[in-house]
């Protein structure tokens, strides 16, 4: 076969192999390791959206909590940015730790395995250390 016709075989099997794997997974296995559970993710993220929300009236255990959640974030393959800029009264602000509290909660509970979901877990541990400290604050 000449070289030219071997170059497009070769091209034609790396355009179907690309199009064929989920890039997830593609993207995982180059990484050595499978990819993050979506659950976790989500549950992180709107946590940690949710805090960007909240009052900065709890003397930095809204922030620890919020730090807490960005490294578990990069552990799952995420990066949250931003400590928040929310003016709510305390009822409010409450409020919303409180949610974000619960969605952490959950995420404790599920029955998710693996290395990835236990290094977040430690982080997530962390912050509803916090933000039980800073529900305490009034």
């Amino acid at each position: 076969m000449p070289q030219r016709a071997r170059l497009i075989v070769a091209l034609s099997m790396g355009v179907v192999t690309a199009v064929l794997i989920p890039p997830s997974f593609a993207f995982a296995q180059g990484r050595g390791r499978a990819p993050a559970n979506p659950a976790d993710v989500t549950a992180v993220v709107q946590a940690y959206r949710v805090l960007e929300q909240a009052d900065h009236d709890y003397q930095g255990h809204r922030v620890k909590a919020m730090e807490h959640l960005r490294k578990a974030g990069l552990i799952l393959g995420v990066t949250l940015k931003g400590n928040g800029k929310g003016q709510e009264q305390q009822g409010d602000s409450d409020s919303q730790l409180k949610q974000a509290q619960s969605m952490l909660q959950r995420m404790g509970t599920s029955k998710v395995s693996g290395k990835r979901h236990q290094r977040a877990m430690t982080h997530v541990t962390n912050a509803l250390s916090e933000l039980q400290t800073a529900l305490s604050i009034k």
